[in-house]
């Protein structure tokens, strides 16, 4: 008996399984107690993984390490300094302006299902319906949703404004030191599993480059054509509308519908709302999501991740319950990681198992 357990504590689905378990209780107790600085850790990193290939190609151009992290750093820190104040105010006023509007926005409403209805009757399209009761429900949905989502952006940028102060040191440091930690951390693992660590990490670290790299442009193409979209229809707050779709696009399944909501809500609010600008705003993440089912996801995204969709959708629900807006959008990311990690895992263990039996047998002949 002590026997069969011994074995099959020995075989590499079961080493990788506890090792990939304790790797999932260290890294949760981590989480735990780095839980006030976690947005910051994480844009932190991502700006690692950014500016490192810059810093390394500085360094071969014969720069001081320290000097060549200074360089990149000082740049971005200016660019984003600059981006701040000329950002801040524009959109500053561009939210005042929409306070005031949002006052109007049950009358305009009104009034556009009010033209509804009378073009619906005018056209012997159906008996029409009641203006008024179709205004109220809208608003209700509308101002749930409104709620919901004005609460986690407004936690998010709470966190982003925090994170500002505390990013450039702790990517400075990053991009000083996390090779040397990297190295010393992997000096602890054992002898016999010295070459498999490296092998694993290298591996899983490729694929979440290139997959956090594919999200990243998916990212971009669908704020850029958003934003160009909007400004084309002429619809108000057309960078930070881009922006909010190619944010909200990151969410599966619930995004889609999700990020339609800004733009109506703009257009409904705009000085002359009608059903064209209502139209034409659908239109533009129509468009932009058409772009992304059609090339972007397949191209750059989907191969890297191929994920069941019945798991993103539990892992969605669950991060969006557990961790809110930030939740949405890192419920992807974070089970594939967690996939490609383990299956590293698994994989090296076979690799190593199969050496070994093989250097077994060598020695027996």
């Amino acid at each position: 008996m002590h026997k069969r357990i011994e074995v099959m504590l020995g075989h590499p689905l079961s080493l990788a399984t506890i090792v990939f378990v304790a790797g999932i209780v260290a890294v949760s107790a981590f989480l735990v107690v780095a839980a006030p600085i976690l947005f910051t850790l994480g844009l932190s990193a991502v700006l690692y993984v950014s500016l490192s290939p810059s810093v390394d190609s500085l360094v071969r151009r014969d720069f001081n390490k320290s000097a060549a992290i200074a360089v990149v750093m000082v740049v971005v820190v200016l660019f984003m300094l600059a981006l701040t104040s000329f950002l801040y105010p524009v959109v500053s006023h561009e939210f005042d302006h929409f306070s005031r509007r949002a006052a109007l926005l049950d009358g305009r409403i009104l009034k556009l299902c009010t033209e509804l209805n009378a073009w619906l009757l005018a056209h012997h399209l159906g008996h029409g319906f009641d203006p008024g009761a179709m205004t109220r429900v809208i608003m209700d949905s509308l101002t749930t949703r409104a709620e919901s989502m004005s609460a986690s952006v407004a936690s998010y940028f709470n966190d982003v404004t925090f994170s500002l102060l505390l990013v450039p040191l702790i990517t400075f440091f990053l991009l000083k030191d996390f090779r040397t930690l990297r190295n010393e951390a992997m000096q602890l693992l054992p002898n016999r599993y010295f070459e498999m660590g490296w092998m694993v990490y290298n591996v899983a670290s490729d694929q979440l480059k290139h997959y956090a790299r594919g999200i990243f442009i998916q990212t971009l193409s669908m704020s850029l054509i958003s934003t160009v979209g909007f400004w084309l229809a002429d619809i108000d707050y057309a960078p930070v509308l881009g922006l909010l779709v190619g944010l909200l696009n990151l969410i599966p399944f619930f995004g889609i519908t999700l990020a339609k909501v800004p733009p109506v809500l703009v257009a409904l609010l705009s000085n002359h709302p009608d059903v064209v600008s209502v139209l034409l705003a659908l239109g533009v993440v129509f468009v932009a999501q058409a772009v992304d089912a059609m090339y972007l996801l397949p191209r750059i995204v989907a191969r890297s991740a191929s994920l069941h969709p019945l798991t993103v959708m539990i892992g969605v629900m669950l991060g969006g319950y557990y961790f809110g807006f930030v939740g949405l959008i890192l419920a992807v990311p974070v089970m594939f990681s967690v996939k490609v990690i383990y299956g590293e895992l698994v994989r090296g263990f076979y690799q190593f198992h199969m050496g070994e039996e093989g250097h077994m047998g060598e020695e027996g002949v």
